[in-house]
């Protein structure tokens, strides 16, 4: 299967599906990543992993053939986790993305102006319009993650939630803080994600039954 993360900007994409595939595969789960972002930050970050960090896979591919190419490059059992450009500058990638995407998690902060963005791209819309290009013909399975949530604040990001729910959309319950251990992460950085957040996130993912070994 194809996890995609995506938003209309920079909203810490790179950060969330480097962290996430280490957290999948700490959780016992096969994983191979994607960097289907020009700008290649995820890549670099792969390239310069330091001993014992980044123990998967990893490809550049940002190109609007995504849909043919990545399969083929997706070992059998292997979650495959996409790190999707942004959605204003380089649709035609995302939507290739979104083709054979098995769930999409849209990476969206606590605040107001993300919300915004949202909105005008508009993000449902843009997901809606690859729906009769996907093998199913239906919608994929999307999630909202809250991120950079600053760890003292409550009433925003439950407000901002609130709003999103409402608007039809499923947001899941854990949330990943502004904290500075997922801001530094960078070239020669290692990841430890047991314990964090997206250690919570792997097991919501469970208990929804988005993902299963």
């Amino acid at each position: 299967m194809f996890i995609a993360t995506v938003s209309p900007r920079s909203t810490g994409k790179s950060t969330i599906m480097a962290w996430l595939l280490h957290a999948l595969h700490d959780r016992g789960y096969p994983v191979t990543g994607f960097d289907a972002d020009e700008s290649k930050q995820l890549y670099r970050w792969w390239e310069a992993r330091p001993e014992g960090s980044y123990p998967f896979e990893l490809h550049l591919l940002p190109s609007t053939r995504f849909h043919d190419e990545a399969p083929r490059l997706l070992p059998d059992g292997h979650i495959g986790g996409v790190d999707c450009g942004h959605l204003e500058n380089h649709a035609g990638i995302g939507w290739s993305v979104l083709r054979i995407a098995d769930l999409v998690i849209v990476a969206c902060a606590a605040t107001n102006g993300d919300i915004e963005r949202m909105e005008e791209l508009p993000m449902d819309h843009f997901i809606d319009q690859v729906i009769p290009k996907r093998a199913d013909k239906t919608r994929p399975e999307t999630w909202v993650l809250l991120c950079r949530v600053q760890p003292s604040s409550i009433r925003q990001p439950k407000g901002i939630r609130k709003g999103l729910v409402e608007d039809g959309w499923n947001v899941f319950t854990t949330e990943i803080p502004a904290i500075q251990i997922y801001a530094s992460t960078g070239e020669g950085v290692p990841i430890k994600a047991a314990g964090t957040a997206f250690d919570e996130l792997v097991t919501e993912m469970e208990k929804r039954g988005l993902i299963t070994k």
